[in-house]
């Protein structure tokens, strides 16, 4: 994140944030560490148009909510509101509510869950 911004940290860290981006997010992220970066910098969820599969999935798999929408009308600094259950963003600085579809029951249990292996521990074993 440091060459697109480099205060990105400082920005997300003290509250946390949700990261908005455009098409083919996590595009040559094949490990987990990159979502595992996003989420010790405090990071509660990314949204993006488009996402690039390996990293979707990892994404899900260590506990951090990705979400495929139209971001093309967010701001920096836009105050956003993530409603997965509903399948709503809002922003709140706009007003504007963007639809996405929720995700499948399997991936959302995971997220509630924390992730692969918080899943795995709290069921002892696989239970979705």
């Amino acid at each position: 994140m440091e060459e697109l911004d480099p205060d990105y940290y400082a920005k997300v860290s003290p509250a946390g944030g949700i990261l908005v981006a455009g098409s083919n997010f996590g595009c040559g992220s094949s490990r987990e560490q990159a979502p595992l970066v996003l989420i010790n910098s405090n990071t509660q969820a990314v949204v993006a148009s488009s996402f690039a599969r390996i990293f979707f999935r990892n994404a899900i798999n260590t506990g951090l909510p990705v979400v495929q929408a139209d971001t093309s009308g967010i701001s920096d600094g836009d105050d956003l509101e993530l409603d997965l259950q509903a399948g709503v963003l809002r922003n709140l600085s706009s007003g504007a509510q963007i639809p996405f579809a929720p995700l499948p029951p399997v991936m959302a249990t995971l997220l509630a869950d924390g992730g692969l292996a918080p899943q795995f521990r709290k069921n002892g074993g696989f239970a979705l």
